[in-house]
């Protein structure tokens, strides 16, 4: 792509302090992807730009893309989503998002969906509740879901994988490898080819499902039990760690407990 300047609105997804004085910030664009850019002085204390190119805002941008980088020339913040940072939950929570989107989402890649998604993501937080560990866990794992079935990583969650037949309630087995359920008749064909395969609930099958189909009003309304969602977690953070590129060592919801004693730990596959 060959271009010296553009001016885009997007959102802030990360900011990391590069050499003495500046800033590189990965901003999600609804035209362009992804990009990279760097605020120049922008950790100096009268730094105009600085100001407005922090996340939870939705801001336009006019950036020159030189030799080796693009810098931001100029910025004016179109919306801020300021009730996000009333309840130290929503913040945790909307922090947490924004970094696994910037480590799954690449340079350049125009996706106007991710973008849209993220505004409605953002919106539905503004609201400024204060959600429990458990809820945050679970409305971090919906995110997760939806952004791998944009990202062409959907979760079979309906059908065996093998057979492509309908899965009957209590009639199937769990592969985060695979992606998805397998029925017992398959399992039983193949035991070799399905032996890492484990029994799941169906009450967290229902889970996966719902938490990846419905909108996330919707999602703080379902009442949630401990012990299903611990599976629902897990099953979540071994999706990622298979399906998703780049390394994925810790659990997903880790950034959204703060100083919290994880209530989960994630399991071996």
């Amino acid at each position: 792509m060959s271009w010296s300047s553009i001016k885009t609105e997007g959102i802030v997804l990360t900011v990391v302090p590069v050499r003495e004085a500046d800033r590189a910030y990965n901003i999600l664009t609804p035209t362009h992807g992804k990009l990279e850019i760097i605020g120049r002085g922008a950790q100096k204390g009268l730094a105009k730009l600085a100001s407005h190119l922090e996340p939870f805002a939705v801001v336009d941008v006019e950036i020159i893309r030189g030799q080796h980088s693009t810098t931001v020339i100029s910025v004016d913040r179109q919306f801020t989503f300021k009730k996000i940072s009333n309840e130290l939950s929503t913040r945790l929570l909307a922090q947490s998002s924004l970094i696994l989107l910037n480590r799954y989402t690449h340079e350049l890649t125009d996706d106007q969906a991710s973008y849209q998604d993220l505004v409605d993501w953002l919106s539905f937080l503004n609201v400024g509740r204060d959600f429990s560990a458990t809820r945050s866990t679970f409305l971090l794992g919906a995110f997760l879901l939806k952004l791998m079935k944009r990202s062409g990583y959907d979760v079979e969650l309906v059908n065996c994988l093998a057979c492509r037949n309908e899965i009957a309630p209590s009639d199937f087995r769990w592969h985060a490898g695979k992606g998805g359920l397998v029925c017992s008749d398959c399992v039983s064909a193949d035991k070799e080819e399905w032996f890492t395969a484990r029994n799941i609930e169906d009450d967290v099958i229902k889970l996966l499902r719902f938490a990846r189909d419905s909108r996330y009003e919707d999602l703080i309304r379902l009442a949630l039990s401990g012990v299903h969602m611990e599976s629902f977690a897990n099953m979540v953070h071994d999706l990622v760690s298979f399906h998703l590129p780049g390394r994925y060592d810790r659990p997903f919801w880790e950034g959204i407990l703060a100083d919290v004693e994880l209530e989960f730990q994630p399991e071996s596959v």
